[in-house]
């Protein structure tokens, strides 16, 4: 591998990095301004932010950090094809709390990674789909981990439980939002054991530092939804198909910049008996719809064998992702009744792409509150061929480093 720019004191050195920059939002999008920042976290109610975590005496499942580490993007590196990304994994806004009920700390915290990732800069669209799977399905822009909206659990209907991994029957796949929210910190972020910092939806951390839409108030610790005076989101992330994520706000016509500004609408819907949807309380999680049955490789109409469990408190709709139907499959028509199609995206012309460019949407209701599916639905719309890439075989050009400390810099490749 060679590299043919180098940084001073993290600033990029050559003429060539402003025409990149300008030519490719891929290059350009990234959170560098705070690079060289330690990352802190809160680590209970009313503590002080730290560069050293967990504390003495707080409980410890996994992760921590014995030293302080950067935060967001680390390094920025291209070729015609590829964009590759370092980062830490951890985020400049302050991480934490997080708790299971009040006054019961989680107990999993943070650690910096050495992600290297890979972005394609020119997206294919394949006529096969590949499915979103678990763990990162892309990158946000402050680095830190882009997870789907599931969690690693779906139904075993002959255990009658909920399991992790091949445990489960894959058919009824439960939501990361519907049954972690309680361990994500205010920033709606957590992690595993593993100590992987990540957002599975509405990234508010973020969203607040890039001034979408959403306002952070330091003395509560809490985002408010903004509700008037929209302005288009920015770019909050890249998907391993080279296609970019941005927040929930777009211009309310998909080929007309000129249009109002308004909320995303997801396109899809609960299965609670509207909208021409099977009513999963009354009937039972004994079907799926359209795009569920597709994915599995099964009928709508399935066997004792396949059912979900009843509806209840503890499982309400929306438990699971099959508890949606895509209003697409329901004779509704996008850009009428809703916005985005089943992979959560659209063909549409936004601040970057002027003339246009397929984009997800992060979903969000009114208050704020993350609406299914998310940010990326169950498969990617573009061929997925960037991802981990913990070598790098190609010539690059070194668009950005963080040179404060040579050890922060310890890739794989290097």
């Amino acid at each position: 591998m060679t590299i043919a720019k180098r940084t001073v004191a993290g600033i990029v050195v050559g003429l060539s990095v402003g025409v990149a920059l300008a030519q490719d939002p891929r290059l350009g999008s990234w959170e560098t301004a705070n690079s060289a920042q330690r990352a802190e976290v809160i680590e209970f109610v009313g503590g002080s932010p730290v560069t050293t975590w967990p504390g003495s005496g707080l409980p410890n499942m996994g992760g921590g950090q014995a030293t302080p580490a950067y935060s967001d993007i680390q390094m920025i590196r291209y070729s015609a094809t590829s964009v590759y990304i370092n980062a830490t994994g951890l985020a400049s806004h302050s991480m934490g709390p997080w708790y299971i009920s009040p006054g019961n700390i989680f107990g999993n915290w943070p650690s910096a990674q050495t992600y290297q990732l890979r972005i394609p800069r020119t997206p294919v669209v394949p006529g096969t789909k590949d499915p979103i799977g678990l763990g990162n399905i892309g990158i946000w822009v402050n680095g830190v981990g882009f997870y789907s909206g599931l969690d690693a659990f779906s139904y075993d209907t002959s255990g009658a439980s909920d399991k992790p991994g091949a445990g489960g029957d894959g058919i009824w796949n439960r939501s990361a939002i519907a049954a972690e929210v309680a361990t994500f910190d205010p920033a709606y972020a957590h992690q595993p054991t593993s100590g992987q910092y990540h957002y599975h939806a509405n990234p508010k951390g973020l969203r607040a530092q890039l001034g979408d839409n959403l306002t952070y108030n330091s003395g509560s610790d809490t985002y408010t939804e903004a509700s008037s005076g929209f302005t288009h989101s920015p770019i909050l992330g890249w998907a391993f198909d080279g296609y970019p994520v941005y927040g929930p706000y777009g211009y309310s016509s998909a080929l007309n910049s000129s249009s109002a500004i308004a909320r995303m609408r997801s396109g899809y819907t609960l299965r609670n008996g509207t909208l021409g949807t099977t009513n999963l309380t009354s009937a039972g999680r004994h079907s799926l719809g359209a795009w569920a049955a597709a994915l599995h490789g099964v009928t709508t109409t399935l066997g004792a064998a396949q059912y979900g469990p009843n509806v209840t408190v503890g499982r309400p709709i929306g438990w699971y992702a099959e508890d949606h139907d895509y209003l697409g499959d329901l004779g509704f028509t996008q850009g009428t009744d809703f916005d985005l199609d089943k992979y959560n995206g659209r063909f549409c012309h936004t601040p970057e792409y002027p003339a246009g460019t397929y984009a997800y949407f992060t979903t969000v209701d009114s208050g704020g509150n993350p609406v299914y599916p998310f940010a990326l639905a169950s498969e990617y719309n573009g061929d997925k061929t960037g991802g981990n890439a913990p070598t790098i075989s190609e010539s690059v050009t070194l668009l950005f480093e963080n040179t404060g400390v040579a050890s922060v810099n310890t890739w794989t490749d290097r």
